[in-house]
């Protein structure tokens, strides 16, 4: 999940993903299309330029691509450039990508002969007036951000201000694994040294889709789905969606949840995050608890991933 797909319009848009900038861009038929942002012929970025009859138009000397990638037209050389093969060195680099409930998902790496099945979550609502879509971007790698994300017993410390009162003590606590996804419960609650009577305290549901999808839940009102994918080695850019499905004012509701998540809750903990040491972070890095199980079982996973 890399992009809110409502950002892709009438006119290309480049974001950096991976390390590398990629354009998005609709055909004629409104389809998404991802190639390497860089133009072939003299690397202008094919973002700044317009997409014209489905094809991307260089903004720098008018060349054109098709969705498939074939450089369709050279403005310099006459209407019989193609004729000539002089446009057969020119194709685009192009990449696997999907529109599904609202994401950009990008397929990363050696196509397959079969491409997985877009990654998504159960019991979310199918109808999407009471939910709002926000995008920001952090200076802080991949691994890092994603700690960030498992970690639910920081918040009476990190977000004091925005939750008074919130217990410190994580109970209960249960992290499952099932093949590619970690999912999590945990309440929040005062330590009066007695069991949990399943009503006190704050709870928080979670499910991770490796590597970087997750949906969370706060107690019965709020739920949201967050993507988050490397910049580059040392940032994270991050897209989120808040439902709350309350009528008439549903979505009213979730904009105004997901302003103060990005406005005030997150830049806290890229605070947090970015103030870390080491700069980025593995199993070897820090001293895990048992609250932190979540963040470990993501870190076996992805040094699986790297070893495989």
């Amino acid at each position: 999940m890399i992009a809110d797909a409502a950002r892709v319009g009438k006119r290309p848009v480049t974001v950096e993903r991976f390390g590398r900038r990629i354009v998005l861009f609709r055909d004629e038929r409104g389809a998404l299309v991802a190639a390497r942002a860089r133009c072939p012929h003299r690397g202008a970025d094919l973002g700044l330029g317009r997409v014209v009859d489905g094809a991307i138009e260089c903004p720098y000397h008018g060349f054109r691509f098709a969705s498939d990638g074939r450089c369709v037209a050279i403005p310099c050389e006459g209407r019989g450039a193609s004729a000539r093969g002089v446009a057969e060195a020119l194709a685009l680099t192009r990449y696997e990508v999907r529109e599904h409930r609202g994401f950009v998902w990008l397929f990363w790496g050696e196509r397959p002969d079969e491409l997985p099945p877009v990654p998504w979550f159960e019991g979310l609502p199918a109808d999407e007036r009471h939910a709002h879509t926000a995008s920001t971007d952090w200076e802080v790698p991949f691994a890092r951000a994603m700690e960030g994300m498992l970690d639910l017993h920081h918040a009476p410390f990190a977000h004091r201000p925005w939750v008074p009162g919130m217990g410190a003590l994580l109970d209960p606590y249960d992290v499952r694994v099932e093949g590619d996804v970690i999912h999590a419960m945990g309440v929040l609650r005062h330590d009066d040294g007695a069991p949990w009577d399943g009503r006190r305290g704050w709870k928080f549901e979670m499910e991770v889709r490796f590597p970087g999808a997750l949906r969370l839940s706060f107690g019965k009102l709020v739920v949201g789905v967050v993507g988050c994918a490397p910049i580059d080695a040392g940032r994270t850019a991050i897209v989120g969606r808040y439902y709350m499905p309350v009528p008439a004012i549903g979505r009213l509701l979730a904009r105004l949840g997901l302003l103060m998540e990005f406005w005030l809750i997150q830049p806290e903990d890229e605070r947090m995050l970015a103030s870390s040491e080491p700069r980025d972070a593995d199993l070897e890095a820090c001293r895990f608890v048992r609250a932190d199980a979540g963040i470990l079982a993501w870190h076996k996973m992805r040094r699986a991933r790297l070893k495989a």
